[in-house]
């Protein structure tokens, strides 16, 4: 008798959204029966699902490449993301400096000023598309400014335009339109006369393999994953919160709470994941798990299904978040965790602590339907009406209303 379980991951396609609305539920199967499962998606791969094998294949990128780092092929260069070393830690020592907390601290202002802007357009109406009208062109318009860093007013709006079109459509033609500024700036920077310490000048100065220089797709594949790896991943994690604000009682009174950037900003990554599945490439015979695996064969490794481990994680298909550890998942393990992961926390804490300065009250608008992404990377929402009503008192940070009330 053929098992459904594994008859589901023969077939399992990763975009279809049958499939998508099913996996969370199937890959709990997994990790209990089958926690290194095989699928047929694009020629086959192994979905590794528990939270202890998946830090064993982080942490043995000798065996375990990052070459192949999508489970569907890419057809350009990212660097760092498909490095395994020693390349990849020459290209993380340049870039580790700029996504530290304290270098993109500098740029708070010029997010909380985006937020500011963004409510402006719809605070008077009530509601509001909270994907389109907020997640996409904070997200979008915070990578752009910040990456790029343009004084370039003219060029910026186009920049803005350009990420906000590869969010919003995510075809090849949008992509090349980022593509296509970032060469123009890095241009631009390589002869000289700017000498500003920022990410693109950062790229254009540095020097890997014992002094020589990036290439040009080297530096083109850098902008590309700083501009577009943040960018499903953070305004997911936005909209995924702005479903909890309107759905799940309690969520906005803690979000008003100073502490929440502390503890509970770790729970909505848990819970989300944003960053779910990746790929890597078998470089030699391996055995995992007593699974016998081959030189090329390919693995997806499910970080969403680790962050819901039953035997890491208590409740894992819950908020919870009162959790005495919270060691999830969600910027995978190893030398390639997450590189923005400073840069996705602040942008999560300074759009809720600026929007709820304003807002109150959020509810998903009667005679909607919450529409919610296919693919790879989340099931967040791609379409959320919310209504909400305007805070009376004076407007301020959640923040310092804390620190003023303490």
């Amino acid at each position: 008798m053929v098992d459904p379980h594994q008859s589901f991951f023969d077939t399992l396609n990763w975009f279809d959204e049958k499939d998508c609305e099913q996996l969370d539920a199937e890959l709990a199967w997994a990790r209990q029966e089958c926690p290194i499962v095989h699928t047929e998606f694009d020629g086959g791969m192994y979905v590794i699902t528990r939270y202890d094998d998946l830090r064993t294949v982080a942490e043995h990128p000798e065996v375990f490449s990052s070459a192949m780092p999508g489970v569907v092929p890419v057809p350009v260069a990212l660097p760092p993301l498909d490095l395994d070393p020693p390349l990849h830690r020459d290209f993380r020592a340049f870039l580790n400096k700029y996504f530290s907390r304290a270098f993109l601290s500098k740029y708070t202002a010029v997010m909380e000023n985006l937020v500011d802007e963004l409510v402006d357009g719809f605070v008077d109406r009530g509601e509001f598309e909270f994907v389109s009208e907020f997640a996409i062109p904070f997200s979008a318009g915070s990578l752009a400014r910040i990456v790029l860093d343009d004084k370039n007013e003219e060029r910026m709006a186009r920049a803005i335009d350009a990420v906000t079109a590869v969010a919003v459509t995510q075809n090849p033609e949008s992509y090349g339109g980022v593509a296509a500024i970032a060469m123009e700036l890095l241009a631009e920077r390589a002869e000289g006369g700017d000498e500003r310490d920022d990410f693109l000048q950062g790229i254009v100065s540095a020097t890997v393999e014992g002094g020589r220089s990036l290439t040009q797709a080297e530096m083109l594949g850098v902008v590309t994953v700083l501009m577009l790896g943040g960018l499903d991943t953070t305004r997911g994690a936005i909209a995924y919160i702005g479903r909890f604000l309107a759905e799940v009682d309690g969520v906005e009174e803690r979000m008003r709470r100073p502490e929440w950037k502390r503890k509970d900003i770790d729970e909505f990554l848990r819970f989300t994941s944003t960053v779910s599945v990746m790929g890597r490439v078998l470089t030699e015979d391996t055995e995992l798990l007593g699974c016998p695996m081959k030189a090329g064969e390919r693995l997806a490794v499910h970080w969403r299904s680790g962050s819901r481990d039953e035997s890491k994680f208590e409740r894992p298909d819950e908020l919870v978040f009162d959790r005495e550890k919270n060691p999830h998942a969600a910027f995978g393990f190893g030398i390639h965790r997450c590189l923005g992961q400073h840069f996705a926390r602040l942008q999560l804490e300074i759009a809720f602590d600026r929007l709820l300065a304003r807002v109150t009250n959020f509810r998903v608008k009667p005679g909607t339907v919450v529409r919610e992404a296919v693919g790879i990377s989340n099931r967040a929402p791609e379409e959320l009406h919310l209504q909400f009503d305007r805070v009376t008192t004076p407007a301020t940070s959640p923040a310092r209303e804390g620190a003023l009330q303490a």
